[in-house]
């Protein structure tokens, strides 16, 4: 008996069978178009840190960005958000025209837009890490909880459970938790009224979820829910022991379904 070599493809024979020929786009090999919301003008320093979606080194493949005129912290936060559907849908638009096959964006608030985005795009929407929460929730074994750290409670509203499959009423598998009284997070991404104190927000973020876990038990995972709060994920995690999630999570996932490789094994 012999051993044959398996018949490998070109890196050229393997694009040609992978990428897709479609007229009219502005570019190829950015796939990930991340919507950013606008930064309040102040004078202090606040820089996208490596694991933040506003830092594209935190990616594995090259992403594009559009931020969307009018839509800050106070405009989504607020009630009148959906008054700037056209101009997210605008927006959106463009990346997909430049490339991107996933629409994505830096504040998980911005699930608000979920459900318009997807029937005016013809590319899978991720707006908020909170769509993993139903995902994650049924992972979990029935006396476990979802632990969600979000960048502000109070802000939680109905239509945002509902655009991220959540019923209103949460129920007992999921417990919330925000940063809503954390000084250091909320002078960095909120109010824009100081620095970026990664140390002092990183302790922040554990701090509550540790709090979190101290309070409930039954917590089995966590979710992160804010654009900015991945870079504290290990922590997090080495805190509490517990597997914890965040917006990279899932654009990862998405990644790694747009760029398969053969397996290789021995056979």
């Amino acid at each position: 008996m012999s051993w044959r070599n398996p018949v490998i493809a070109s890196p050229l024979e393997h694009s040609r069978g992978l990428t897709a020929v479609k007229p009219g786009l502005r570019s190829y090999g950015a796939p990930v178009g991340i919507l950013m919301i606008e930064r309040i003008q102040s004078p202090g320093v606040r820089p996208f840190i490596p694991g933040d979606v506003g830092n594209a080194s935190t990616w594995g493949v090259p992403v594009r960005y559009k931020t969307v005129s009018g839509l800050n912290v106070p405009r989504l936060f607020g009630p009148n958000a959906r008054e700037l559907e056209p101009v997210i849908i605008s927006a959106a638009k463009e990346l997909v025209q430049e490339g991107a096959q996933l629409i994505t964006c830096n504040c998980g608030y911005s699930v608000k837009f979920q459900n318009v985005l997807r029937g005016a795009l013809n590319v899978p929407v991720f707006l908020s890490s909170l769509l993993l929460a139903p995902f994650l929730v049924r992972m979990l074994p029935h006396e476990k909880s979802l632990g969600i750290i979000l960048a502000s409670s109070s802000s939680l509203s109905n239509d945002m459970l509902e655009a991220a499959g959540l019923p209103e009423d949460i129920g007992p598998n999921v417990v919330v938790a925000g940063l809503d009284e954390a000084p250091a997070f909320n002078a960095a991404w909120v109010t824009a009224k100081g620095d970026l104190d990664v140390g002092a927000v990183e302790a922040e973020v554990v701090e509550a979820a540790v709090k979190l876990v101290d309070e409930r038990p039954d917590v089995g995972m966590i979710l992160l829910e804010c654009g900015d709060l991945p870079p504290y994920a290990a922590s997090v995690q080495k805190a509490t022991g517990l597997p914890v999630f965040d917006y990279t999570s899932l654009i990862n996932f998405f990644i790694g379904g747009l760029t398969r490789r053969p397996f290789v094994g021995i056979t």
